[in-house]
């Protein structure tokens, strides 16, 4: 998955840049999306561009939710409780697993 980054750390934490999960296709449409750490600085991970993706309101609160829930079950959380979720959201969340697993981007 490619990820969508801007500037640099210091940038705000809201911008008008689309959604990497949703595109333009999200309902109702977000005129501020957020930008999310992938592997979050709150369990260590840098505040650097390579680790920012532009996400909705909406699918940041999911990969967090998720991201919590591959902690849970050690990185493998049962379909049942991941399939309400949107791919692209699934695959930010794992990816910000893995990264926490490995300590490294």
């Amino acid at each position: 998955m490619t990820t969508s980054h801007s500037e640099s750390s210091a940038a705000p934490r809201t911008t008008r840049e689309p959604c990497l999960v949703h595109g333009s296709r999200h309902i109702p449409n977000s005129h501020v999306n957020h930008r999310h750490h992938v592997w979050p600085v709150s369990l260590g991970g840098p505040d650097t561009p390579d680790n920012i993706v532009v996400v909705c309101p909406t699918g940041h609160a999911n990969i967090h939710t998720l991201l919590n829930l591959f902690r849970v079950h050690r990185g493998e959380p049962p379909y049942t409780e991941t399939r309400q979720f949107a791919f692209g959201e699934r695959e930010l969340a794992r990816l910000g697993w893995q990264r926490l697993q490995r300590g490294a981007l």
